[in-house]
């Protein structure tokens, strides 16, 4: 059985240190990028409903969420994590990113039908990221199984969804 993921765990206040500023810049950059976008007043469009706004909410929060986390160190003290022989945590999210790059950009819009690039990328993503957890306790099929089940099932669910139920046309 998979261990719950690290909710008891207690994140050491020097990852902050980078974390923090990160998400500030990272929140800076989807807004001033959400504040560039064309609002299409002449087209009569609402200022609710104009593009961007979304994405600008969005970065203002994750801006607000990194000083939020850059204060909270300042009151936390040093906290000592037990090594757990796992990848770390910066790892974790290279991998994530990485991950999801390739799925943007060298699966979508390049030949491949939606539901597939999806199912290619969950399964990656499920399998690379359990890797560790299911090799320690024995059970890599069982979680290569998993991830094929999750994967399918998402990847047939999801483009039904975006265009069927939202009439979102995908690429």
């Amino acid at each position: 059985m998979l261990e719950p993921a690290s909710e008891d765990r207690v994140v050491p206040p020097s990852t902050d240190r980078i974390d923090g500023p990160l998400w500030v810049v990272v929140g800076a950059a989807i807004t001033v990028g959400a504040l560039r976008t064309e609002r299409l007043q002449s087209q009569g469009v609402e200022w609710f409903a104009a593009p961007g706004l979304l994405p600008g909410i969005l970065g203002l929060l994750i801006a607000a969420t990194g000083v939020l986390i850059s204060l909270r160190i300042r009151r936390a003290k040093q906290v000592s994590v037990p090594e757990t022989g796992e990848p770390g945590e910066r790892r974790r999210i290279a991998m994530t990113m990485l991950l999801c790059l390739g799925f943007a950009a060298g699966l979508v819009g390049h030949g491949v039908p939606f539901g597939v690039a999806a199912i290619l990328y969950l399964f990656g993503h499920i399998a690379l990221l359990q890797w560790h957890e299911r090799r320690r306790s024995g059970q890599v099929v069982r979680g290569l199984l998993v991830a094929a089940a999750v994967a399918v099932a998402a990847g047939l669910a999801v483009p039904f969804v975006f265009e069927q139920l939202f009439l979102v046309r995908l690429p």
